[in-house]
């Protein structure tokens, strides 16, 4: 039996109530309380979330309010947005308390914030303008206690992040244990992507981080693209959401590099 339009619109209402009053909400504990399927309450998220009541994130959905700026990513960036989540939440398992971290410039990257917002005197750097509003926001709100420190250049609208000569001095003076980045593609050899400006963040990122960690999700696997930022050996960690292939096992030089498959 279908719900009626009311009883849609009374759920989602008291559905964002709830949001109010706990900041997160969680799509199993909906289901249960309204007696709904989790199809059903994930189709209320996708509803609130394209009228810009709230932000989804895996599982459930956090505030947004009409004060943070929503930022569109074009149809390339906004493939495979629920497997970045996950790949995000995964991700930010691997940062502890007290670390100084550097989230990159990219759609998947910038999944990361609400999963590192309850970390303790996490100091965050970033290039890319929708991470550092997100942990303004929390900030202002007080759920965040953490440093926030915004890498400024030239904007590139593609990635809604700073590169350029401005934004490579300040990474020059800066050193992080912990760097989280994405990329066009990468093969058993190589971390590529399609734009030289990305390319040259990226190296002079990994060159002052301690662990480098790469996330990116299976479509990015065998891709070759232009510009080479590093060999794949020379990161730590890769997170991604498929198993390390057969072909690939043969590469000796990846025998030290941690795959982590959610």
């Amino acid at each position: 039996m279908h719900s009626s339009y009311s009883e849609v619109e009374k759920r989602r209402k008291e559905i964002l109530q709830e949001l109010d009053e706990r900041d997160k909400v969680y799509v199993k504990e909906l289901a249960e309380k309204f007696g709904v399927t989790t199809e059903t309450i994930r189709r209320d998220l996708d509803r609130l979330e394209s009228l810009n009541k709230l932000k989804k994130i895996f599982g459930g959905a956090i505030k947004t309010s009409h004060q943070k700026l929503e930022w569109v990513y074009n149809d390339r960036e906004s493939i495979n947005l629920e497997v970045k989540r996950k790949l995000a939440a995964e991700a930010a398992k691997w940062v502890e308390d007290n670390d100084i971290i550097f989230l990159q410039a990219g759609s998947t990257i910038a999944q990361m914030p609400p999963f590192l917002r309850d970390k303790k005197e996490l100091t965050v750097v970033s290039n890319s303008v929708p991470i550092i509003f997100e942990f303004a926001q929390y900030k202002r709100n007080g759920e965040f206690d953490g440093r926030v420190i915004q890498i400024g250049g030239e904007l590139q609208v593609s990635s809604m992040g700073m590169s350029g000569v401005l934004a490579q001095e300040m990474l020059r003076d800066i050193s992080v244990n912990k760097a989280f980045f994405s990329c066009g593609g990468f093969t058993p050899e190589n971390i590529s992507t399609f734009q030289s400006e990305s390319a040259i963040m990226m190296k002079s990122l990994l060159a002052h981080s301690q662990k480098k960690v790469l996330v990116a999700d299976a479509s990015k696997m065998g891709v070759n693209h232009l510009y080479k930022v590093t060999a794949l050996h020379n990161v730590d960690m890769i997170i991604t959401d498929t198993d390390l292939p057969e072909e690939w096992k043969s590469h000796t030089e990846l025998s030290s590099l941690q795959w982590l498959s959610i």
